[in-house]
């Protein structure tokens, strides 16, 4: 090979050599950009979910308090379930991704005692219910969602489905070391302690309160509407909104009031839908507070001798105990 030969070889061979590293760097570049596009994607992530909590607890804290729900919650089912109560020690809240779970138990009094009525499971996103679970721990199927003609309390005015001399016969054949929660419905409209000095053997736990539409049980726009009343033993249950209240009624009303403006919410929480609130508020202002139904609750023989007093239209059968009344 003679000199001109070589140095196109040489040439050649530099060529290549530059050709090579040439590739060996872009190659180092790709890597390099990938691995600062893999680290800096997991920076990114690392810091939005941390934000993401952040956002999450401010909006509860700040925004829609998880108090508030709690509140509206709570409230709800005291104006909405007869004959029960909530223990503020029970309410579990649990946060996540821009939602939180709330869960507690309900209770009912069946003679002297409380009894576990329901376990309930609320799950929010944000400031919506999207999820409600319960579980039962009643002997007895409640009604649902209402009709005209469901009602265990019904006005004197509407009709009613369930057989009420059955009713009375299932209480008699009961045995008398038994303790009975029974939804009365009245012949008439009753002030609430007019009816607590007609049956002092038992306990009046909770009336149900007239708002202007019991009769049909719809509002003025054609809606099936939920009986609504309010406690009537004092609680002294710490989480009660009646907690040492010196006017239930009163208290009843600024329930109402504070439920209003998360109606929406107050309606997904409970089984009774339609609350119309603001129909309702206007008329117990206008009008006052009467009873058209309670629930009672005490001895066998004492819950049967309601049947003699001539207020007392109908009885429904609650929940049944063995014996703890000790009075």
């Amino acid at each position: 090979m003679d000199s001109y030969e070589k140095l196109i070889q040489k040439a050649k061979n530099e060529e290549m050599d530059h050709t090579d590293k040439g590739t060996k760097k872009v190659k180092r570049a790709i890597n390099s950009s990938r691995w600062k596009l893999i680290l800096s994607t997991l920076m990114v992530i690392l810091l939005i979910v941390p934000t993401c909590y952040m956002l999450t607890f401010g909006y509860y804290a700040f925004g829609t308090k998880s108090t508030t729900l709690m509140d509206v919650t709570s409230k709800t089912l005291y104006i909405t379930e007869p004959n029960t109560t909530l223990e503020e020690l029970e309410f579990e809240m649990d946060f996540s991704l821009f939602s939180m779970d709330l869960s507690f138990d309900q209770y009912k009094q069946i003679g002297d005692e409380f009894y576990p009525a329901k376990h309930y499971n609320f799950h929010f996103v944000l400031n919506d219910l999207v999820e409600k679970e319960e579980d039962s721990k009643l002997e007895k199927l409640y009604p649902g969602y209402p009709t005209q003609t469901n009602q265990w309390l019904a006005h004197p005015k509407q009709s009613i489905e369930f057989n009420n001399a059955k009713e009375w016969r299932v209480l008699e054949g009961l045995p008398e070391e038994t303790v009975v929660e029974a939804y009365i419905s009245l012949n008439n409209l009753y002030e609430v302690d007019a009816v607590e000095n007609e049956m002092k053997n038992v306990d009046v736990t909770w009336a149900a309160i007239y708002t202007g539409s019991e009769e049909t049980m719809l509002s003025s726009d054609g809606d099936v509407i939920s009986p609504i009343g309010y406690p009537v033993q004092p609680d002294q249950t710490y989480w009660s909104p009646f907690r040492d209240s010196s006017s239930h009624e009163e208290t009843f009303l600024e329930m109402l009031k504070e439920l209003q403006p998360y109606e929406s919410i107050a309606e997904e929480v409970t089984i009774q839908k339609n609350l119309e609130l603001n129909e309702r508020i206007s008329y117990l202002e206008k009008n006052g507070f009467k009873t058209y139904g309670v629930v009672v609750t005490g001895p066998k023989k004492e819950i049967e001798s309601l049947r003699k007093l001539s207020m007392v239209r109908f009885m429904k059968v609650g929940e049944v105990k063995l014996w703890n009344w000790a009075r």
